[in-house]
């Protein structure tokens, strides 16, 4: 009996030490805006060359240099990826197009299925790219219609542009008849300048072309295409988060004054998952648009960073707590949006 008693007072000690010992919990789990910053964040960019990767790592270098926070790059095949390394927990966060937000949403192709809005939430919009097809002058191609047959440079398979112009091809009905190649967006600047294809996707971030589009301009004619107006209007109704948009005389000075080129319009975002802390999320917000000069010094794409914070967003999807926070501190939000758990 004295054993049992012993045994019974030793359990019962142990117990006790357990509860003491263990941290109070009311009502469940702490928020996530009261977690302590996460110190390295992994972000997402698209392929080398194109307008994303070199804008993800200019903010990581200034977030690096402003901020407590320490990033890296990770380069992927582009936004579908991002956005399904994120929802499995293999990246902090990254760009993603606006075209892509919606289809994960919906769980519409490339995706395997719907995913939840708290694997990508909003934290800023960075850039609005238009997307025409460029072709050599003289190549015969003059319409979208003369593609069939053709073969074109998209960029990388699930890059936010590649399901774009997808969109966009299966609108004028030529999709099935264009023999689709995959490159970087250097290499496919680089095919239609070599002969290699019969036409690519060009990129205008916020009204500016990359180098490799600046270097083929300069030793081709080229032809800028100019998308029907009604398959325009037809790939918003698809997709709020492309529309179609002029490309001007202004932005690329072989345009005719006052005969612009209606081109696709796709947006870049950065996202973060609901895990990362607010003040992780919050610190890299503020450090990227308080360092605007900075950023626009690495790559003119970002000098203007305000006009897009929300412009180029999209609705559907709630902004994270630590930009939210960010972006009203700085008098840049707009209550179109939602803030995630509020």
């Amino acid at each position: 009996m004295k054993r049992i008693l012993s045994i019974l007072l030793s359990v019962a000690l142990v117990c006790l030490l357990a509860a003491c010992g263990a941290p109070a919990q009311q009502g469940g789990d702490a928020p996530q805006a009261d977690a302590a910053p996460m110190r390295a964040l992994r972000l997402g960019t698209g392929s080398v060359g194109g307008t994303d990767n070199v804008a993800i790592e200019a903010m990581s270098s200034v977030v690096n240099r402003n901020s407590d926070i320490k990033t890296s790059t990770v380069t992927t095949t582009g936004a579908v990826e991002i956005i399904n390394l994120l929802d499995s927990r293999e990246l902090e966060g990254g760009y993603t197009g606006s075209i892509n937000l919606v289809q994960a949403l919906r769980g519409e192709e490339p995706f395997q299925k719907e995913i939840p809005a708290s694997s990508m939430l909003q934290a800023f919009g960075f850039v609005s790219w238009r997307l025409p097809v460029l072709t050599v002058a003289g190549s015969g191609i003059e319409s979208y219609e003369d593609l069939r047959g053709k073969k074109m440079a998209f960029p990388d398979v699930g890059s936010a542009s590649t399901e774009v112009l997808k969109i966009v091809l299966r609108e004028a009905g030529v999709l099935d008849d264009v023999n689709i190649e995959y490159f970087t967006w250097s290499d496919g600047f680089s095919a239609l300048k070599d002969g290699r294809v019969d036409a690519c996707v060009g990129t205008w971030g916020n009204g500016v072309p990359p180098a490799g589009i600046i270097e083929l301009l300069t030793v081709r004619d080229i032809n800028i295409l100019s998308l029907p107006p009604e398959v325009g209007a037809k790939i918003h109704e698809i997709n709020p988060g492309i529309m179609a948009q002029d490309l001007t005389h202004a932005e690329c000075d072989i345009i005719p004054e006052g005969d612009p080129r209606l081109s696709p319009v796709n947006a870049g975002v950065m996202i973060f998952h609901a895990d990362v802390p607010e003040e992780s999320v919050y610190e890299f917000t503020r450090a990227c648009i308080s360092n605007i000069e900075e950023l626009g010094k690495i790559t003119q794409d970002l000098k203007p960073l305000k006009d897009y914070v929300t412009s180029v967003c999209v609705e559907d999807v709630p902004f994270h707590p630590g930009a939210a926070r960010a972006l009203k501190e700085a008098g840049l939000w707009d209550d179109r949006f939602t803030v995630y758990g509020e």
